[in-house]
């Protein structure tokens, strides 16, 4: 994205420019700092130029806690002009809806509408249609929800969406009325509509190839309200209704549908956010209709181990073959000893991972618990690889029947202690548990596979012919994640908001 203007420049006296933030049909955004040291924002007015300054003009002197606030208007020397506004540091509505594909949480859509409602519904107060609202437009800095943009009028503007029309606003968010150019305040309703309808289900209510296409829908396509949770089906219904008589009369009105979702609460104040209240009541703090939450019964943690422990056998198998395939030279009972150890390894990870619900601060008492059960893998691979106590040779070797039973018992303990010792330091070494969470960053992840390659390639330098276990503990460490439960964590932005209200 190329800027006219570079870091450090001062095309406007007064102000120095840090960096160009944005560009679109009304032109371009810098971040700027006054020579007073103010971090301030500054848009140079391109096209439509007259009309930005007209809607700017109308919106100077506006102040509410909810609208980006508009400082000045100046030109420079070479006769541009700019908009001196509010740098907004927050995060846009349309960069949170990019981390909730299918929707925010219901309290979380809530609030931010909230606030939305309370900064158009001002505007409307004042006489003023914002007529471009969009998710783009929308922010939320210190727990405050900011709508700018509200001087723009008849101008190209851009969207997270890429269709556009020249007349008014985005056509996501353009009620169908705006194409016959007789429209008023309404058209915001349906605007804040569409928002909340994308906010709920991660989708606008409508979508098309082009431009058009989506203002036919507009038009004609009925709406679809089976994605909305149930209370706000009839809400949205209204709102988005084609014809504006059949909408909700203000802003305000459709805000206190909205507020009506809420559990009530003991303390009931006015939530109308206008000029004369603009301060509503606090916002319930759970989302309506939710799930309690709570941890799977012990038959539920038990099925799903037993499932788990069955695919580890399944995707075992299929790694073993696959190792079969890459080094051609192992014998059967080289596989049969990798598959055997794959899954003993799987089972030892799953098993006590599966009941491990408390805090992961306890890892002391967790790599105790691996530690041991690295000791009991590293005993099955003795069993696998054919070791008895009494002779203290392999019997798979077939050294068993051409040895005396007056060999030496002091090599074997040795050897023993060294595969011990090998699964016992990785099954130590390693946060097996982590692999196997039911809530973890991704369902898969190559750390945990690179964590257990490491240790089991470093102890190879000591302990050259545990090669077996090496390739088993590779293996486990991803199978571990592809059979267990998996539930995405929230995002950063899920925690609760507590949104100031003035």
């Amino acid at each position: 994205m190329k800027f006219t203007y570079s870091s450090a420049q001062r095309p406007l006296e007064g102000y120095t420019l840090k960096r160009g933030i944005g560009r679109g049909g009304f032109g371009e955004v810098y971040l700027a700092v006054s020579d007073g040291g103010k971090e301030v924002a500054l848009k140079l007015l391109r096209d439509n130029s007259e009309i930005e300054l007209r809607g700017v003009a109308q919106c100077l002197n506006l102040k509410h806690p909810n609208l980006v606030n508009l400082y000045d208007l100046r030109t420079d020397a070479r006769g541009e002009h700019w908009v001196v506004m509010e740098n907004v540091a927050g995060e846009s509505l349309s960069a949170l809806l990019g981390r909730y594909p299918k929707g925010l949480p219901i309290e979380l859509a809530r609030e931010w509408f909230l606030g939305l409602a309370r900064a158009v519904a001002y505007l409307h107060d004042h006489g003023i249609v914002h007529r471009d609202l969009k998710p783009g437009n929308i922010f939320l800095e210190n727990g405050v929800v900011k709508v700018g943009d509200y001087g723009l009028s008849k101008c190209i503007s851009t969207s997270q969406r890429t269709a556009q029309t020249q007349s008014i606003g985005t056509v996501h968010y353009m009620a169908p009325e705006i194409s016959s150019g007789n429209y008023n305040k309404q058209i915001d309703v349906y605007a804040a509509g569409v928002i909340l309808y994308e906010m709920l289900t991660g989708r606008v209510p409508f979508d098309g190839e082009s431009a058009g296409e989506v203002l036919m829908k507009h038009l004609t396509a009925p709406l679809d309200l089976s994605p909305l949770p149930p209370p706000f089906g009839p809400i949205l219904g209204r709102a988005l209704h084609k014809n504006p008589a059949q909408r909700y009369l203000s802003v305000s009105e459709f805000a206190q549908a909205v507020e009506s979702t809420a559990k009530p609460r003991p303390s009931t104040e006015p939530v109308t956010p206008s000029r004369d209240n603009p301060r509503p009541a606090p916002l319930s703090t759970k989302e309506p209709g939710a799930p309690a939450a709570g941890p799977p019964s012990s038959a539920a943690l038990l099925g799903e181990l037993f499932g788990s422990m069955v695919l580890a056998v399944v995707f075992a198998a299929l790694a073993t073959a696959f190792w079969a395939a890459v080094v051609q030279s192992q014998s059967a009972e080289d596989l049969g000893a990798v598959f055997f150890l794959t899954v003993a390894a799987s089972w030892a990870i799953l098993v006590p991972s599966k009941f491990w619900t408390r805090p992961l601060e306890e890892s002391l008492s967790r790599r105790t618990v691996q530690l041991l059960l690295g000791v009991a893998v590293g005993a099955a691979a003795l069993w696998v690889e054919g070791w008895t106590l009494d002779s203290g040779v392999r019997v798979r070797d077939g050294a068993a029947a051409a040895v005396s039973r007056n060999v030496p018992l002091q090599p074997s303990l040795v050897e023993a202690a060294s595969y011990i010792s090998y699964f016992a330091i990785v099954f130590a070494a390693l946060r097996w548990w982590t692999a196997a969470e039911r809530c973890r960053a991704s369902r898969f992840s190559l750390q945990p596979v690179l964590g257990a390659g490491f240790w089991a390639v470093l102890l190879l330098l000591v302990w050259s012919d545990l090669s077996h276990g090496a390739v088993a503990l590779v293996m486990a460490s991803a199978i571990v994640q592809l059979v267990s439960p998996w539930e995405p964590p929230p995002p950063p932005a899920v925690r609760r908001l507590r949104l100031r209200y003035a």
